[in-house]
């Protein structure tokens, strides 16, 4: 089970549209899939760049964004993508009326010509998008893409190193086809090397090389620890303190500050904690716990909300995959992912500090 800590909206796939989904057999979406989420895409990812470690000096993580992404899927190229599809005639032809559908509770709206976008809060919005980008595929084999929905992240090996034009130039292609737009300002390059000391490769034109990445809402720099993601934690939740002040000045009751703590704060702590828990040091750990001693000593926390450690064993625990009545490829590859993660987090951290 994946826990909303762990989840964003859009994680789980409308029922309506579940036929079309399941008739595309992707390992690198984890967006609206049963087995998908924000903890399920950056563990993979990361564990990905720590593989390649072990054989290359330094491996490319590149973040593209694309801009108003649902609002731009053309109507004629996502027909043509469904045809492909070994649909039923029936969902085929519900999926094309839907795009042109112009009734509702029997009434008949004005005739407006609309040929892009979908409704993002529809049961074929988040199907439309993974169809529309199910034919992204890196142009070489040493190479990954994973996505999660939108949000799509090139991995690249030091090996490699020369195929990154070509994969960009790939990427951009598809994107002019599909009517997608690259937001270049939000495009960046992060690079991971095993060792302290060596020479890198220099950035590509027009791409930013950053030594911190944002990836789905957790911060991961380029020494693989979890020290940006802590301050930038704490921060936010030194911020979220001053807020509940000010509601406990307007008579918000004890009961109601601890909720409020735990859909918050405990909430952001436990986010994705598979992954960084097991970058963090002591000091890091140490910081955290005095966040909730002191939010405690103010009345904000409860005193039933246990330490740092035991919020990271929960999440652990609830970041389950194997309750799936069968476990498919990807399942499985995220499952061993999970057992071997803390093992591959000293490995590279020894290699990094070497």
């Amino acid at each position: 089970m994946v826990t909303r800590a762990d989840s964003r909206p859009g994680v789980y796939l409308p029922g309506a549209a579940q036929a079309i989904y399941q008739t595309l057999n992707i390992c690198d979406q984890f967006a609206f899939r049963p087995t998908g989420s924000t903890t399920a895409a950056i563990v993979a990812m990361l564990f990905t760049v720590r593989s390649l470690l072990a054989d290359n000096d330094f491996v490319h993580v590149f973040a593209f964004d694309f801009s108003k992404a649902f609002d731009t899927v053309r109507h004629v190229t996502l027909a043509g993508k469904l045809a492909h599809l070994e649909l039923p005639g029936s969902i085929y032809n519900w999926a094309v009326g839907f795009l042109h559908c112009t009734k509702y509770a029997r009434l008949v709206s004005a005739v407006a010509v609309i040929r892009t976008s979908v409704i993002q809060g529809s049961a074929l919005g988040p199907a439309s998008y993974i169809v529309t980008a199910a034919d992204l595929h890196p142009v070489y084999g040493s190479n990954k893409i994973f996505k999660f929905a939108d949000d799509t992240y090139p991995v690249v090996p030091g090996s490699a190193t020369c195929t990154c034009k070509d994969e960009i130039a790939h990427l951009q292609t598809w994107a002019a086809g599909s009517n997608l737009r690259l937001n270049r300002e939000k495009t960046k390059e992060i690079i991971f090397s095993a060792r302290r000391k060596g020479a890198l490769p220099p950035p590509l034109s027009g791409i930013e090389r950053v030594p911190s990445l944002r990836v789905l809402g957790v911060s991961v720099n380029d020494k693989l620890t979890a020290a940006d993601h802590v301050a930038t934690l704490l921060l936010s939740s030194t911020s979220l303190l001053y807020a509940m002040r000010v509601v406990r000045s307007h008579g918000t009751p004890p009961s109601s500050l601890h909720d409020i703590f735990c859909s918050t704060v405990v909430s952001r702590i436990q986010y994705v904690a598979p992954l960084w828990s097991g970058m963090c040091s002591a000091a890091d750990r140490t910081r955290l716990d005095s966040l909730l001693r002191r939010s405690k000593r103010l009345g904000y926390c409860s005193d039933n909300v246990p330490v740092v450690a035991d919020l990271f064993n929960t999440a652990d625990d609830d970041f389950s995959i194997a309750s799936e009545p069968t476990l498919t490829a990807f399942s499985s590859r995220i499952f061993l992912t999970r057992l071997t993660f803390r093992i591959s987090s000293v490995i590279a951290l020894t290699t990094l500090h070497k």
